[in-house]
């Protein structure tokens, strides 16, 4: 038994593996955009991180020690806080605690991490083994063994569509193509017993562990191009390109503009939602250039987003592509625009620091980051869990390995932080429960909403109030119920953390039922204003001229209906035209 190696590390670093494939599990767990179950598990394990921690501190007498990057990542942090304090505008309780989340998770596994010698291949293998676990569900999807989470989608994987899926497999890949670079032919086993067959032993001795990381790679390879995620190829392009430049620098040139053909042809293929992306970018600028410094605030960006469409839907700007958006697209513009120059620059630094460790300590992991990263600039990782956790344990890994130390916390010190800290962790892991608990029962985490009572609902309140899908449901049950004024207080907090112009348009019609036809007007106008290419709004300020006997108005409202083309051509607009017409 000796002879294992695994049994001869040191029973700390044996429970720090655990740690890892333990949290590295959750990772391919059903991911939602609000709370999973994981994340109640998170919040409750990070006490446990930091009392094993705390507890090998205090058995071999050691003393925490700081980086460089602890230091900047507490300051962002702090910055965060208070700028969540400060210019609490916007409701943004399940950003904060998803944050808090990140911060706490990092701060328990430096602590359980602390002065490790557990190998980067821990974290390597589980990447690559996962990996492959999801291209085997994805394909299973494909083939309808599994079925896909989304209806418009052959595969997902376990995420909501194939975008974010994509970035799962597109780790994995740069992962272990970095990994065989340079890496010797080793045997995975050099001893069998008597009793095998000559021929099977021998092919088995013939394995290597390169044999190994080419199957893997293989596998995730050949399911990514079925995700038609050019985000995924983006980053695989960047890594290979450079980590390989030296296999294909004779053809430099033809490899270098075949990739351009290539992109300009993904550009064309899916033209629309690249266009979509670029406006969504350029109208949370037009906020954010008027709140360079500091930002719009924490959980700012849709409102953002819709104010800034606001502005330039007077400017002739094409926005036929653009649709209510899920995400930023963009970490960095989502930090910039939310936190300002101040949060950018801090954000910016700590993804230098903590890239400059990682490229010392693990190459393979170190480019899985930047694919991560390039992906980051595309598409919304950091707002699911899988990704936070990956980057989590590949940073507090390299920060916990060798390197400089900036000082040292004694152990008193570290014991009152723990304990602070756990109890933060615990009670936000008691909130983040009850919320996950409601959206499950509700039926909110699955895109919808079923309210018993309209009393439950205003108790549920404090904990989904920046939950457009909460909030829209529950604004529409009290215009059911003909609480009108009460429906309106819940879409405006509905604009607050969604730039869906249906807030807008239903907040209308209970004006409109209440008689109030200038301010149904006015919220009409802004409901066009924020998605100048949808229809109904203007359909809907037509049936209000109509209603309130301005004829001259409505028939203007009515040759704009037919004159619109809309995004999305649909039965709904056939038939709104249709009435536009009749209406003449």
């Amino acid at each position: 038994m000796n002879n294992i190696p695994f049994l001869r590390k040191p029973e700390d670093n044996i429970i720090r593996i655990g740690i890892v494939i333990l949290m590295m599990l959750t990772t391919i767990m059903s991911v939602e955009m609000r709370w999973v179950e994981c994340d109640v598990w998170i919040f409750y394990g990070i006490p446990a991180l930091m009392v094993f921690g705390m507890t090998v501190l205090v058995w071999k007498r050691l003393r925490m020690e700081g980086t460089l990057a602890d230091v900047v990542a507490a300051t962002w942090f702090m910055y965060y806080v208070g700028r969540t304090w400060i210019g609490n505008e916007w409701p943004c309780q399940m950003e904060f605690l998803k944050t808090a989340e990140l911060f706490l998770l990092y701060v328990g596994l430096r602590i359980a991490f602390h002065g490790t010698k557990m190998s980067a291949w821990v974290l390597i293998g589980s990447i690559l083994a996962l990996g492959c676990y999801e291209a085997w569900l994805g394909a299973s999807q494909m083939y309808g063994d599994e079925i896909s989470r989304h209806g418009l989608f052959a595969l997902t994987g376990n995420f909501l569509n194939p975008g974010p899926y994509s970035a799962y497999l597109m780790i994995g890949v740069v992962v272990g193509l970095v990994a065989l670079k340079g890496m010797p032919d080793k045997t995975i086993i050099s001893v069998m017993p008597k009793f095998m067959p000559i021929k099977v032993a021998e092919c088995l001795k013939a394995i290597t562990w390169k044999h190994l990381i080419i199957a893997a790679v293989t596998i995730m390879a050949m399911v990514l191009p079925a995700t038609w995620s050019r985000a995924a190829f983006l980053g695989v392009a960047v890594v290979v390109l450079f980590v390989y430049r030296d296999k294909y620098w004779k053809y430099r040139y033809i490899v270098w503009g075949s990739i351009i053909v290539a992109a300009i042809a993904f550009y064309l293929i899916k033209q629309g939602s690249a266009d979509g992306r670029l406006m969504i970018w350029k109208a949370t600028l037009t906020t954010w250039i008027d709140y360079p410094w500091l930002g719009v605030g924490i959980g700012g960006f849709y409102n953002a987003f819709a104010e800034g469409m606001t502005k330039l839907s007077t400017t002739g700007v094409d926005f036929s592509s653009v649709d209510v958006p899920d995400g930023s697209y963009n970490i960095l513009l989502k930090v910039v625009a939310e936190h300002g120059l101040v949060g950018g620059f801090l954000a910016i630094s700590l993804a230098v620091v903590v890239m400059v460790r990682l490229a010392k300590n693990s190459s393979s992991l170190f480019w899985g980051m930047v694919s991560l990263l390039v992906f980051a600039m595309f598409s919304y990782p950091f707002d699911l869990l899988p990704y936070k956790v990956i980057a989590v344990l590949i940073v507090a890994w390299s920060e916990s390995v060798g390197g400089k130390r900036l000082f040292e916390i004694g152990r008193i010190k570290t014991l009152l932080l723990v304990a602070f800290l756990c109890f933060a962790s615990w009670q936000a892991g008691k909130i983040v429960s009850e919320s996950q608990k409601i959206e499950k029962d509700t039926g909110v985490a699955m895109g919808f909403s079923d309210f018993y009572s309209i009393e439950e609902g205003y108790e549920w309140m404090h904990l989904e109030r920046d939950n457009h899908v909460f909030l829209f449901a529950f604004g529409k049950k009290l215009r059911e119920e003909g609480r009108f004024n009460e429906s309106n207080a819940v879409f405006r907090q509905g604009t607050r953390c969604s730039a869906d112009p249906m807030f807008y348009v239903l907040m209308g019609n209970n004006y409109k039922d209440m008689k109030h036809y200038d301010l149904a007007e006015q919220v009409y106008n802004k409901a066009f204003s924020v998605m100048p290419n949808r229809l109904y709004p203007l359909y809907q300020l037509m049936l209000l001229y109509q209603e309130s006997g301005d004829k001259q108005k409505a028939r203007a409202m009515a040759r704009r209906v037919i004159e619109m083309k809309p995004k999305i051509e649909s039965h709904a607009t056939k038939d709104m035209k249709t009435k536009a017409k009749d209406f003449l």
